[in-house]
């Protein structure tokens, strides 16, 4: 079985990143906004840690930090800047818990996708 959404060790925290998939896992204000909602109203993260890349600097990620007050003042506005000329590559975060919720559940979402007939994209 292929996993999709990979938990990751890091010296500092914990990850979930998507290899393979980064150009269509959070490719459009949309699935930018939806990403957002889901740290910020399930997972319940004060701050939203995003690894990008960023066209002109394919080999390299970036960090994207969106505050919580900065999310609620306008959840639209943060998709928007999040996905704008950048691929998300992947979330970070500072409990393993947190991070095994988010991988939960993307991981049932794309089953559910899956099990609908909906492609990936």
């Amino acid at each position: 079985m292929i996993e999709r959404f990979v938990l990751n060790d890091l010296p500092d925290g914990w990850s979930v990143s998507w290899p393979g998939f980064e150009w269509v896992v959070c490719d459009n204000e949309l699935k930018a906004t939806n990403l957002l909602k889901i740290l910020f109203d399930e997972v319940n993260v004060d701050e939203a840690i995003v690894a990008v890349k960023v066209e002109e600097y394919s080999d390299k990620d970036f960090i994207v930090n969106i505050p919580w007050y900065t999310y609620h003042q306008n959840p639209d506005a943060s998709g928007r800047f999040l996905v704008r000329n950048h691929a998300v590559t992947g979330v970070k975060f500072v409990t393993l818990e947190q991070a095994q919720k988010f991988k939960g559940i993307m991981d049932k979402r794309l089953a559910w996708r899956q099990l609908s007939g909906r492609n990936w994209q």
